[in-house]
């Protein structure tokens, strides 16, 4: 997929595919309390007790809907919330490295607070250019786009007309940031809490944002 033709300028907003569908982008829950603090990113961390009681607690909230097709990270924490909706509503189930959260390279598995005493001058170049940044050895947004969009083009492609994505912070934010034409660096604002949830509708406008970080998609069917 060629976003830009430029690598160092972000594409900015998506104009939509016209399918009608409804999109949920679904945050796994809490981490084991070993993995709080700490940049664990693509490390394939356990869910806490509390983060296996919110994740049964979604599968079951969103169990209620007719979701039509999910699609998960293949890391556990996402995966035990993908693989539950569709047990429980039927929907087939594609599992993807696509939407694993984001490598974090020489950072990965270091404590926040570390990095911030030992290499602020390289939290605050991801923060400031979040689409290019690299000097860490991870991954960029731009890269985390290029394999978490087609995994979004094909659940949409698949005809269904409510998908859900089971997935991590920055794939939500990244896609959120496509989807509405974000500025990369100002896309920490986004809130998307643990366990959070955003519901988009591809509309024959493009993208429309209609809820953001809920924990469940009651009421339904939404208004628009």
């Amino acid at each position: 997929m060629n976003l830009s033709a430029d690598k160092h300028a972000h594409p900015g907003p998506h104009p939509g595919f016209k399918s009608g569908a409804w999109v949920w982008l679904l945050r796994h829950g809490e981490v084991h309390a070993d993995w709080h603090g700490k940049a664990y990113g693509g490390l394939d961390v356990p869910l806490s007790e509390q983060g296996e009681r919110d994740t049964q607690a979604a599968i079951e909230a969103f169990s209620s809907i007719a979701i039509e097709r999910v699609v998960s990270s293949n890391l556990a924490r996402a995966r035990r919330l993908g693989e539950g909706i569709a047990a429980a509503t039927g929907a087939p189930l594609t599992v993807s490295a696509g939407l694993a959260e984001i490598q974090r390279g020489t950072w990965q598995g270091l404590s926040i607070a570390d990095l911030s005493r030992e290499r602020p001058e390289q939290l605050a170049g991801f923060y400031a250019d979040p689409w290019n940044y690299d000097v860490h050895g991870g991954e960029t947004d731009r890269d985390v786009l290029e394999r978490a969009w087609p995994e979004l083009e094909r659940g949409i492609a698949s005809g269904a007309k409510l998908v859900a994505l089971t997935c991590h912070y920055n794939v939500v934010r990244v896609l959120l940031t496509r989807m509405l034409g974000m500025q990369p660096s100002l896309s920490f604002r986004l809130r998307i809490d643990l366990s959070g949830a955003c519901l988009l509708h591809d509309g024959p406008e493009g993208w429309r944002l209609v809820r953001a970080n809920v924990k469940g998609p009651r009421p339904w069917p939404p208004g628009i």
